[in-house]
């Protein structure tokens, strides 16, 4: 690569990772109204917008929620940077759905809520004699979350944690 080419792409590569966290975060506060729970990211940078907040502990109430309304956005451990699960008319917490459902000791797979997060499931396993190859850096981010989004592990050997 030639000494110029190299100086373009390391200037546009340094400048856009400064960039990145003004453009991709609200700088601006909101404006909080007299009786409405502020909901904000892990990090306290971005507060969400939906309207309409709900927090199933069922799947039967699960199923209501998404039955009336038109728009639905899911929220789960809130370890997001940008408004991807941002809605300005409706949000669904995950968080009700934290339970172990099965351990198939033949098979050595557990099934779980799409709530629950690392720091309770790796607990779980472990007291079951059994731990997990790779884990998010962070305990409080949901498998679920870190399996739709393609999340990297613990190790960049082990890939990412789907």
């Amino acid at each position: 690569m030639k000494k110029r080419t190299f100086l373009k792409t390391s200037s546009k590569l340094i400048t856009g990772s400064l960039l990145a966290p003004a453009i991709s975060c609200d700088p601006k506060p909101k404006k909080e109204i007299v009786g409405k729970v502020v909901r904000k990211n892990w990090a306290g940078n971005l507060a969400y917008q939906a309207n309409g907040f709900h927090e199933p502990a069922t799947i039967d109430e699960l199923r209501q929620v998404v039955s009336s309304v038109d728009k639905l956005r899911t929220l789960g451990s809130k370890h997001c940077f940008n408004k991807i699960a941002d809605s300005k008319t409706n949000q669904v917490s995950s968080k009700g759905f934290d339970k172990i459902v099965n351990l198939d000791e033949v098979n050595m797979q557990v099934t779980i809520g799409a709530g629950m997060t690392y720091g309770q499931l790796c607990p779980y396993l472990h007291n079951q004699g059994y731990a997990l190859h790779n884990l998010a850096s962070l305990p409080h981010i949901s498998v679920a979350g870190a399996c739709a989004t393609a999340t990297h592990g613990s190790g960049v050997e082990n890939g990412n944690l789907p």
